[in-house]
């Protein structure tokens, strides 16, 4: 479908763009801040655009902009004759400019520009409304869509020297030195944040724990904390518990009064007081709760992109929780359609530059173990994968261990949605993540490998846990014969060497080190030549686990709880302990009396 303007209609200055491009082509000191600032589609008029692509595409190959080099480069396009041949050139290079900055003129292209695609935008609105298959529903989620991509389509700074960054950060370091602040956003758990440094802005968190260990309590108090300690909104999704449940919890936690009694009224006089204090202080907390069910990501971003624009700033975003969350573009494989969620809520935190806090259930293999203390392979829908198992590295046509690559980044194969060819694809971190009970998968023609029955494999039938499989099954693999046909070399990026073997058996193996890698671009690799995916906790950096020891005793009070950092990207691991109060599910900071 087709949009077009008048061109009268649209905003734009052409006296900006012709002195920008006589800049250019005066080779002046200014060319550097113009290519950071600006992109081809900024100019209105076609025959600006090429000669700022010409610009563009010379700057990229190191060589000198002037009347001589873009008449070339144009001509070799075959569109000096279509800007008007080199007179049109010449007629820029003597335009007489304005002395002083050119900051005022980028601005003001930068303005003309998001306001025609405001107008364009707004013209796709008007003809998607006429669209009768669509709901009404749809049709808001697709305006806000493109609205959100007009107010983020800002041109971006270019690349900016090591000085300058250098400069903010001593900024920031003298700040922090001098007030004592952290890194991050504080939890409130003075434990938590030596570790963390507090929760770092685009940073997405996983809170994982079994059933009522107390998920959704602890993020109920990180985000009362965290609303109280700083001045921007906090956003709870629940798509469990509802909006009045959540509020109860709130009162019950901040007027120290059970919630069964809350909810029965069952409160004296004197609690009446403190409810109303409580309701009070609560509702000066910049805290929005959100209880739709089933929500999807383009729910939560659509209302977040609203509450943005309203607030400026968001501080946080809660999700409870993970597999509750819906994606309709992978309804027959909840394995794809998990994992492109936790995708997308890395993206989401980047885009919002917050921390995302989403929830998360661990697998049912804890309560089978003699030790219930989680393990980050505990986390539901990830696995781990034997040291000794082969990547196979297409740069150097050379398979090596799993354990070896741990502080080397390398491409390896893998396989984008959709498609039956293998990608190349970076590996961004291969990490040990302890001493697991393996098995070993065995199929045709000798390709076996050794990982946890809870990792997942390609098959005919899409991704299936190793459990969950059966003999016989067709499982997909790299045919390395057919690959070695296929001259290698360093700009080549697909494979067809796609075929299916069948599964012959699987195995118990026993103790072993495990590791896993972390594709973000794919979400998973090729494996002792078999298609193996990654875990959910590969796109989270910062992974805490909920372990509550009395929890499993005959009876249960106050108690120590563990707070287990398992994973975290860009600091320490380790364990916290807080105090849980299990009458008003509430977490609190343990201080040790000496």
């Amino acid at each position: 479908m087709q949009y077009s303007l008048e061109k009268k209609s649209c905003p734009h200055s052409i006296f900006a763009e012709q002195i920008i491009l006589t800049e250019l082509l005066l080779d002046t000191s200014n060319k550097e801040l113009i290519f950071s600032r600006l992109i081809p589609e900024v100019f209105y008029l076609p025959e600006h655009k090429y000669i700022y692509q010409a610009s563009v595409k010379l700057y990229s190959q190191g060589s000198i902009i002037n009347l001589t080099t873009i008449s070339e480069t144009l001509a070799h396009s075959s569109l000096l004759e279509v800007i008007g041949g080199t007179e049109f050139l010449i007629e820029l290079v003597n335009l007489v400019i304005p002395t002083g900055t050119i900051e005022p003129y980028l601005v003001l292209l930068l303005d003309k520009y998001l306001r025609r695609s405001l107008i364009t935008v707004g013209s796709k609105i008007g003809l998607l409304a006429y669209e009768p298959n669509y709901s009404v529903e749809t049709l808001f989620d697709q305006a806000e869509q493109l609205l959100f991509s007009v107010t983020h389509s800002k041109p971006k700074f270019g690349l900016l020297p090591a000085s300058e960054v250098l400069l903010e950060t001593f900024v920031e370091l003298e700040q922090k030195y001098i007030h004592g602040s952290l890194a991050g956003i504080s939890s409130g758990f003075f434990d938590l944040d030596l570790l963390t440094q507090g929760f770092q802005n685009s940073d997405l968190i996983i809170i994982a724990g079994r059933p009522s260990m107390g998920k959704t309590a602890f993020a109920l108090n990180l985000a009362r904390n965290i609303a109280e300690l700083q001045p921007f909104p906090v956003t709870i999704f629940s798509l469990e518990m509802s909006r009045q449940q959540i509020m109860y919890r709130f009162l019950s936690i901040e007027s120290q009064i059970v919630n069964s009694r809350l909810k029965t009224g069952n409160i004296t006089s004197d609690e009446w007081n403190l409810v109303s204090k409580a309701i009070s202080y609560l509702a000066s907390l910049k805290i929005y709760v959100d209880d739709t069910p089933s929500s999807s990501l383009l729910d939560i971003r659509a209302k977040l992109t609203r509450l943005k624009s309203t607030s400026g700033e968001i501080g946080t975003v809660i999700i409870d929780y993970l597999q509750l969350i819906t994606d309709s573009t992978y309804k027959n494989n909840r394995v794809q359609e998990l994992s492109k969620i936790t995708r997308n809520l890395k993206i989401l935190a980047r885009e919002f530059d917050t921390p995302v806090i989403v929830l998360s259930q661990l697998s049912r293999n804890v309560e089978a173990r003699t030790n219930k203390r989680p393990l980050l392979s505990d986390l539901r829908e990830s696995g781990c994968i034997s040291g000794h198992s082969k990547l196979y590295i297409p740069t150097i046509r050379k398979s090596r261990a799993l354990d070896s690559l741990q502080d080397v980044e390398l491409a390896t194969f893998g396989r984008s949605a959709g498609q039956y060819f293998f990608n190349s694809s970076q590996i961004k971190r291969v990490f040990f993540t302890g001493v697991k009970t393996l098995f070993v998968i065995s199929l045709l023609k000798g390709y076996d490998l050794r990982l946890t029955l809870n990792h997942k494999i390609f098959t005919n039938k899409g991704w299936v846990k190793v459990n969950s499989l059966k003999t016989c099954d067709l499982v997909c693999v790299f045919d390395r014969f057919n690959f070695k046909k296929v001259l290698f070399n360093s700009s080549y990026s697909t494979c067809d060497a796609v075929s299916f073997n069948c599964l012959l058996q699987v195995t118990v193996y026993g103790q072993e080190k495990s590791y896993d890698a972390w594709i973000p671009e794919v979400g998973n690799f090729i494996c002792g030549d078999i298609l193996v995916h990654n875990s959910i906790e590969q796109d989270a950096d910062v992974v805490l686990m909920i372990y509550r020891e009395n929890y499993y005793s005959s009876f249960e009070s106050d108690s120590v709880t563990e707070i287990i950092i398992a994973k975290q990207r860009n600091g320490p691991t380790g364990t916290i302990n807080l105090m849980f109060d299990s009458k008003l599910a509430s977490f609190s900071n343990l201080i040790l009396l000496e």
